[in-house]
């Protein structure tokens, strides 16, 4: 019976497909995780977020990460705050299969990373326009990576981690003790 609709298009309230008849005004709260559910296959980064900047990400009502989904067609999640937490993960994830142009047309990157440039940037933007005391500083950017992943950022012998470095010019830190609690037992922190 529920699904019926009267002469007017319109559903009767007893016939509902919502337990509580409408008293609810967020029909599906807590009903949209299935859309965040995270294939094997998928590429997945989990970006650490200081909690004090976590609103340059999710924006009034989340307007800044629902553009940033749509304008990425990536899934990005923001975690709870944790207890003892400074940070708060947010993960960012798509389809390894799907690619994005990066803004010179020429390269192409997943999805996923796009998103993960841009959260960083957004993060990082306060920081950068905020104070003219802070050029030169170091910009920093924290990532928990699983233990049994590790390997595919170190290499053999360090290699890969090592090219990295030095093509980037970047200063780059794995982890295994010190894990904020937000992190997972099975984390690292690059």
């Amino acid at each position: 019976m529920a699904g019926q609709r009267n002469s007017y298009g319109k559903r009767a309230r007893s016939q509902s497909d919502y337990p509580d008849n409408g008293a609810n005004k967020r029909r599906n709260a807590g009903d949209d995780r299935e859309q965040f559910i995270v294939d094997s296959e998928d590429t997945v980064y989990r970006y650490l977020c200081p909690v004090r900047k976590i609103g340059s990400i999710i924006g009034r009502g989340g307007e800044i990460v629902k553009q940033l989904r749509v304008d990425t067609k990536s899934k990005i999640r923001i975690g709870e705050t944790v207890p003892g937490s400074e940070e708060r993960v947010v993960t960012i994830y798509s389809s390894r299969d799907e690619t994005n142009a990066v803004e010179d047309g020429d390269s192409f990157v997943s999805p996923a990373q796009d998103a993960l440039f841009r959260v960083h940037d957004k993060v990082v933007a306060e920081d950068l326009h905020g104070d003219e005391e802070s050029e030169g500083h170091p910009i920093t950017a924290r990532l928990l990576v699983s233990s049994d992943q590790i390997g595919c950022i170190i290499g053999k012998g360090g290699q890969i981690v090592q090219n990295i470095r030095s093509e980037t010019g970047a200063q780059i830190r794995i982890l295994k003790d010190d894990l904020p609690s937000c992190a997972l037992p099975t984390d690292e922190l690059v």
